[in-house]
C-alpha cells in the first residue's frame, strides 16, 4: 500500500492506492520426446548353436543347492545401434517345463532336466549394461534396447539346483533354449541357441569295500589234482555313496602278474625264490564258473542312481595244468578293481 502527499491551495491532502501485483502464468508449448531405439544388426549378429557346459562344476550335495550362474564365456556376440523410433527387444524361450517349490539364485525360475531331481535356472543379460532390464530371470525372459547403441554380447547364464536326495541313472540333458531378436522395423532372427551337453557334472567317486587278503586253504603234494581246487568264497565286495545322473557304472578285475588263461579267469603269480611253480589262481563267479573277462570293464547291472551297491559273490581257487610239473613254495597273486563311470 502507497501513499500520495498532494499539496493543493495550501492543503495537503492524502491519498492511499493500492498497487495490484498481478500474476499470471506463462503456458510454454511442449513437443513429443523422441527416444532412439536400438536396432539389431541382424545380418552380423552370432547365431550359433552352443551346448551346455556342464564338466566345470559339480552337482550340489543337498536338496534345494545351487551351483551359480555362469555361460563359461559361451555368449553370442551382438551389435546394436540407434536410429529410428520405437523398441527393439530379445525374447529367451526356454523349451521345458518349470518345477513348482524351487526358486534359483535371485528368485530364477527354474525347469525340468532329462534327469528328475536335478533342476536349471536361467540369467538372461547384456553386455554392457544397455538393456532394460539388466538381467531377467523369470519368463518372459524379454530384454528392451531404445536409445543406445553398443556392440557387445548377448549372454544366456545357467546353475544347476538339486531338487531329490535320490538322483537316478541317466546323464543331463538341459532343456532347449531359442532366441529370437526383434527390430522396431517387424524384421526378426529366431535360432537355438542352446542344445546338447559338453561333458557332465563332476560327481564323487563310490567308496569301494573290498578284501585286502583271501587266505586259501594249504594244499600237499598227495592232494595235487589237475584243474581248480580249494575254493575259497571272497567276502563282499561293495560300492557306497555312488553317484546319480550317470548312464553306468563299470568295474574291472586286473591280474596284477597277468594272466595265464584269461578266458577261463586263470590268473598267474608270483615268481622267485620259495615260490611254487606252475600253480595260478583262478578268479570265479559265485557258482564256480570262470570269470571270463579280467582286464576288462563289466557293467553293474544292478545300477539305478545313487546309492550302495554289491557287487556279485566271486571265488578263488588253485588251478594247475598238470601235477607233475607242480614245485613245492608259496602261491601269492593279486587283483585290481577299478570302477569307472559313464
Amino acid at each position: 500500500m502507497q501513499y500520495t502527499i498532494f499539496n493543493h491551495n495550501g492543503k495537503k491532502t492524502f491519498r492511499r492506492t493500492t498497487i495490484l501485483r498481478l500474476f499470471a502464468a506463462i503456458g510454454m508449448a511442449t513437443s513429443p520426446v523422441i527416444v532412439s531405439a536400438t536396432t539389431f544388426d541382424l545380418s552380423a549378429a552370432d547365431t550359433s548353436t552352443k551346448p551346455y557346459i556342464l564338466s566345470n562344476t559339480g552337482i550340489p550335495a543337498q536338496v534345494g543347492g545351487k551351483t551359480w550362474f555362469d555361460d563359461w564365456g559361451q555368449n553370442w556376440s551382438l551389435k546394436v545401434s540407434g536410429g529410428g523410433s520405437g523398441t527393439a527387444y530379445a525374447e529367451v524361450t526356454i523349451n521345458g517345463q518349470e518345477v513348482a517349490g524351487f526358486t534359483g539364485d535371485d528368485g530364477a525360475t527354474v525347469y525340468k532336466t532329462s534327469t528328475p531331481g536335478i533342476g536349471i535356472a536361467y540369467q538372461v543379460t547384456y553386455r554392457p549394461d544397455v538393456s532394460t532390464p539388466i538381467k531377467v530371470f523369470n519368463p518372459p525372459f524379454r530384454l528392451d534396447f531404445s536409445g543406445a547403441g553398443a556392440g557387445g554380447f548377448f549372454i544366456v547364464r545357467y546353475e544347476l539346483i538339486r531338487l531329490t536326495d535320490f538322483l537316478p541313472a541317466g546323464q543331463i540333458v538341459p532343456p532347449t533354449v531359442t532366441v529370437t531378436y526383434h527390430n522396431p522395423d517387424g524384421t526378426s532372427k529366431t535360432f537355438t541357441a542352446r542344445s546338447g551337453t559338453s561333458g557332465q557334472p563332476k560327481y564323487t567317486a563310490c567308496t569301494i569295500t573290498a578284501p585286502k587278503e583271501i587266505k586259501l586253504p594249504t594244499l600237499y603234494g598227495k592232494d595235487l589234482v589237475n584243474g581248480v581246487q580249494g575254493e575259497t568264497s571272497v567276502p563282499k565286495i561293495s560300492l557306497t555313496n555312488c553317484p546319480g545322473a550317470m548312464d553306468s557304472i563299470n568295474y574291472k578285475f586286473t591280474a596284477t602278474y597277468g594272466t595265464h588263461d584269461a578266458a577261463n579267469g586263470v590268473m598267474k603269480a608270483q615268481t622267485g625264490n620259495d615260490y611254487a611253480k606252475n600253480v595260478y589262481i583262478r578268479f570265479m563267479n559265485g557258482d564256480n564258473t570262470p570269470y571270463n573277462q579280467l582286464n576288462s570293464p563289466k557293467k553293474l547291472t544292478s545300477y539305478i542312481g545313487s546309492g550302495n551297491y554289491d557287487l556279485p559273490d566271486f571265488k578263488v581257487g588253485y588251478f594247475i595244468d598238470d601235477i607233475n610239473t607242480v614245485t613245492a613254495g608259496k602261491v601269492n597273486s593279486a587283483l585290481q578293481l577299478d570302477v569307472t563311470y559313464n
